[in-house]
């Protein structure tokens, strides 16, 4: 086996093996933190779902701000908080909020259009009493509106 090929062997081991550490010690953190969890008071179970709910809605509902803007400025978190954000599911969240709030705002649309590469191919104003309804269908591959 030539030395280049050696060396990339050894490289991808050693990838490899930090890839399994990574995982173990996050699985350790998981458990610790549920260990913490289950060890607090319900008073302070309370105020710790408290807090944290506010801050996401502060920081995702109201300011409308970015993942990092929640992070780092809402929470007040250094750069070290980022990738955990990611790992317990907040950017998950965060996008949720930003997608669920804007699918609210275009239930009040009052004009459906439709834009193509040639342009607009169809526009509708909508009657007062008229809504507008969205439904994914085929395994979330095919979007359809309804004007009732």
């Amino acid at each position: 086996m030539p030395d280049n090929e050696k060396k990339l062997k050894t490289m991808l081991e050693s990838i490899s093996d930090l890839g399994q550490e990574i995982e173990k010690a996050n699985k350790e953190f998981e458990e610790e933190n549920d260990a913490w969890w289950d060890g607090l008071t319900e008073d302070e179970r309370e105020a710790a779902f408290y807090a944290v709910c506010k801050r996401i809605w502060q920081a995702d509902g109201v300011d409308r701000g970015s993942y990092r803007y929640g992070i780092y400025e809402v929470f007040g978190f250094d750069a070290g908080m980022y990738m955990m954000g990611m790992d317990c599911g907040y950017m998950s969240i965060h996008n949720a909020i930003f997608d669920g709030q804007d699918l609210n705002a275009m239930r009040q649309v009052n004009r459906f259009e439709v834009i193509d590469e040639e342009g607009r191919t169809y526009v509708n104003y909508l009657d007062p009493e008229q809504t507008v309804k969205f439904s994914l269908q085929d395994d979330d591959k095919t979007l359809k509106v309804f004007i009732e």
